[in-house]
């Protein structure tokens, strides 16, 4: 992923591509993971547990659930150790003592199997080159009757709305978003690796927040400028269950 994200921002050094990462993530996207937290964990009615955020980068999502749920144990995965190191500085910054980042592979995940109560990601699986195998690791690692959360790009998204973004962001970041959006994975592509798998239960969507969700983040919406259900048309949801 660290040089997929340096080929995104057309950076060689992976230092300044994880700076202007930051920049694009707090400026823009971070009102994106409270609500999916707040809105993940209402559907699931979850109060503890094992969580596995994959592909964590920053470790935005799951430093959400971590603050949301005192109960649970969050683990991060990332193959970057610069993104690892700034994830790990901003849990301390937010006294997160239920949180752990480790650098490894979503494709060679090092847990037990049965072992997590619910796995999410958020704008990776297209920075993935092996989808089969993460989708595979997820399935060994994820307990029975258990769900995942998935969210990336979608390609299929309005052209009007990608140039609405597009325009907003300072040039090096809207490069960037462009790539990710040129590089994002059909629905159908998805659902040809999942049956495969054996997977029988997923759905493909938008998010969609209920009211509480929305009301309880009134201060984060006002704030965003990037939330909305413009937004939320260029966002593939995959919530699939084992």
């Amino acid at each position: 992923m660290s040089k997929r994200i340096k080929e995104e921002f057309g950076l060689e050094n992976e230092e300044l591509a994880v700076k202007e990462y930051i920049c694009l993530n707090q400026d823009f996207m971070s009102a994106t993971y409270p609500l999916l937290a707040d809105e993940v964990i209402a559907r699931l009615n979850l109060r503890q547990g094992f969580i596995l955020d994959l592909g964590t980068g920053l470790g935005s999502l799951a430093r959400e659930f971590a603050k949301r749920l005192a109960k649970a144990k969050v683990f991060g995965i990332d193959i970057s150790e610069e993104m690892l190191t700034k994830a790990k500085e901003f849990a301390k910054n937010e006294n997160l003592a239920n949180i752990e980042f480790i650098l490894q592979d979503a494709g060679k995940l090092n847990f037990p199997e049965n072992y997590f109560d619910l796995v999410v990601s958020y704008g990776v699986l297209h920075h993935l080159k092996d989808l089969k195998g993460m989708f595979s690791q997820l399935k060994r690692v994820l307990k029975k009757e258990r769900y995942a959360f998935l969210y990336d790009l979608r390609p299929d998204s309005p052209k009007e709305v990608i140039f609405e973004i597009a325009q907003k962001l300072p040039s090096l970041q809207s490069k960037a978003f462009l790539e990710s959006v040129k590089e994002s994975l059909s629905p159908d592509y998805f659902d040809s690796i999942l049956k495969e798998l054996g997977f029988s239960e997923y759905v493909f969507s938008t998010p969609h927040f209920n009211r509480a969700t929305i009301v309880k983040n009134k201060a984060v919406l006002e704030k965003s400028r990037m939330l909305g259900r413009r937004f939320n048309e260029i966002i593939l949801e995959i919530s699939l269950k084992n």
